[in-house]
């Protein structure tokens, strides 16, 4: 069988959770050739995704931000003007060049047109969705007839699975065609060297799109007097400092999570999804205006397995709040991750269930 893959141009976690299922959907059946498409992080999927070709190209779908983190509603607006035009546009080149049994997508809207046209299944992997995220923005930045084509689009998938901390108003809004199911992980890390200190080790994480990268720059300038502390963050932060240790830039920073004490950063899905799976305890950086981080917040507020820091304190006073965070709510943390019940094989679900229903259709 051959399977197309559209993933969006969205930080890392969006291809972490996609080549999980891959792996998964590999082990049970090795007769499947997967083509992948993307652009911006195409690198990132070549290293992390093996036994597939690549196609470099945008999927029609993304947002913009300012400086700050937070949606840039006037952008936002302006890239969506002319979308209804591109989509067609998008559909119609794809329709030519598809080669496929069946699709899968973290929400490249089209992917589910471009199935129903070819009477190819489709299959949507997100936590969130699009139509959801913009209309949480105030003021909208989306015309209706765009949101209305995401919705009528995505109603035309064979299933799409939704995993913990979804919002309710999607499960809800998805009932005909959606499915819940447990965090999605990748079993097959990246071997790193082991971290041999006897320091409290902190891996302080951005997005794969750099949305915070300008709160780390102002952060990391201030924690030289926390002797303590070994602070472990990307190479694209430039900030010496014996407490300090930089990452390769290249490289998945969730595969470190595991030998890590605490991890500071914003509240992305596949973030907070290897914090459960390896019981990491978390703290969570507030970012103004975004709703799938307000909503992935709560609720790890309302489970205890992470706590909170706006980006204010974080910013401008991490000296001093880190080492009260360590004595008061840190052991709290610690001992809900240490106790969660979540299950962690969403990914062998959804590929077991995409490859019953393949076989049904055959």
């Amino acid at each position: 069988m051959k399977c197309k893959i559209y993933i969006t141009d969205e930080g890392f976690g969006h291809i972490v959770r996609q080549s999980a299922i891959i792996e998964a959907m590999q082990e049970m059946d090795n007769g499947i050739f997967f083509e992948v498409q993307t652009k911006t992080n195409i690198e990132l999927a070549k290293k992390v995704i093996s036994n597939a070709s690549f196609q470099e190209k945008y999927n029609n779908i993304g947002w913009a931000k300012t400086k700050e983190g937070s949606p840039d509603i006037h952008t936002i607006k302006s890239v969506f003007d002319d979308y209804i035009a591109r989509s067609d546009q998008f559909i119609a080149e794809e329709l030519k060049s598809v080669n496929a049994d069946f699709i899968m997508t973290d929400f490249c809207y089209e992917a589910f047109e471009i199935g129903h046209q070819k009477n190819i299944p489709v299959f949507g992997i997100a936590h969130f969705t699009w139509d959801w995220f913009f209309s949480k923005l105030y003021p909208c930045p989306l015309k209706k007839d765009v949101l209305d084509r995401f919705v009528h689009f995505s109603r035309k998938a064979e299933t799409l699975y939704f995993p913990p901390f979804t919002p309710k108003e999607i499960i809800d809004h998805y009932s005909d065609n959606g499915k819940e199911v447990p965090f999605i992980i990748r079993k097959h890390k990246i071997n790193h060297k082991k971290i041999m200190n006897d320091k409290f080790n902190v891996l302080i994480i951005d997005s794969g799109a750099g949305v915070l990268k300008e709160a780390i720059e102002k952060a990391i300038k201030r924690v030289e007097p926390l002797k303590n502390f070994q602070f472990y963050l990307s190479s694209n932060f430039s900030c010496p400092s014996e407490n300090i240790t930089h990452l390769p830039e290249n490289e998945i920073l969730s595969d470190y999570i595991a030998q890590m004490d605490l991890v500071i950063g914003r509240a992305g899905f596949n973030t907070i999804s290897e914090c459960i799976a390896t019981r990491t305890p978390l703290l969570l950086i507030g970012e103004a205006m975004n709703p799938e981080m307000a909503e992935n917040i709560m609720n790890m507020k309302y489970t205890n397995m992470g706590s909170f820091v706006s980006l204010d304190q974080f910013c401008n006073n991490l000296e001093h709040y880190l080492p009260k965070f360590i004595d008061t709510e840190y052991r709290l943390v610690t001992e809900r991750m240490k106790n969660h019940q979540f299950e962690l094989n969403g990914a062998e679900i959804v590929a077991q269930s995409i490859l019953e229903k393949m076989k049904v259709k055959t």
